[in-house]
């Protein structure tokens, strides 16, 4: 590929002109800063220098973005998050398809360890799947083709992304939040101090669908202000 050029001035100017010279990423820690030129659809997915695809962004977040796509831009991103004995999978599988990507930390597991119950784990092979969740995440998070990945994970943070349901709402996923009660789940989890820990990690965060729903809607609605939605409910494929 091209070596990439500087936006031009004159580009820049009708690009502040029409979509504002604040951040329009958002993600944690922004600054709320105009500084840098983004691309909507990434450069290194041959994005253009178009004033359709650029948008102002601050340097936090035009760096801690790191090429991932506004869910629609590439990937369809959807995120289904809830605590230990959720049944995360089964509240959304009417709504996966079959081409779907689906990243789920259990599966990581098995690979690795196939004839062992996931609650036998150890620790190490635990690490290993979380890890590798991690490295599948990113790397679908960039996808420049138009396919549907379903991440599945009880905690919305991580080591690399400590906010990342921040960082999903940021970037418009569909998330879906999976939660059976506090009661049957630590009922659920008795006797398994691993899980306990992440029970009460979960709860502790505060996370309910309905709270979900009004920060997706006010993102929306940035968005659509930007050009980058047609409407503030829709989370429609983009062809680019």
């Amino acid at each position: 590929m091209a070596r990439r050029q500087t936006v031009g001035a004159a580009t820049r100017a009708e690009v502040i002109e029409r979509w504002g010279n604040r951040c329009w990423l958002g993600l944690p820690g922004c600054t709320g800063a105009g500084e840098e030129d983004d691309h909507i659809v990434p450069w290194s997915h041959r994005g253009r220098d178009s004033v359709q695809n650029l948008r102002r962004a601050c340097k936090r977040c035009n760096a801690s973005r790191q090429d991932r796509v506004l869910s629609g831009y590439g990937a369809v991103m959807h995120a289904v998050i809830g605590p230990p004995s959720a049944d995360l999978y089964g509240a959304v599988e009417p709504l996966i398809g079959r081409d779907a990507v689906t990243v789920v930390h259990a599966d990581f597991m098995h690979a690795l360890r196939p004839e062992v119950p996931e609650e036998e784990q150890t620790a190490a092979v635990r690490s290993a799947a979380a890890t590798a969740w991690d490295a599948a995440y990113r790397r679908l998070s960039r996808e420049r083709e138009p396919v549907d990945v379903w991440l599945f994970r009880a905690l919305p943070v991580s080591h690399a992304h400590p906010h990342m349901l921040d960082e999903w709402i940021a970037l418009d996923y569909d998330i879906h939040v999976v939660d059976p009660g506090a009661a049957s789940v630590f009922d659920a989890v008795a006797g398994d101090p691993a899980a306990e820990a992440v029970a009460r990690r979960w709860y502790g965060l505060h996370v309910t669908q309905q709270i979900v729903d009004a920060r997706l809607a006010e993102r929306h609605r940035r968005l659509v202000e930007l050009g980058l939605r047609t409407q503030a409910t829709a989370a429609a494929r983009y062809t680019w």
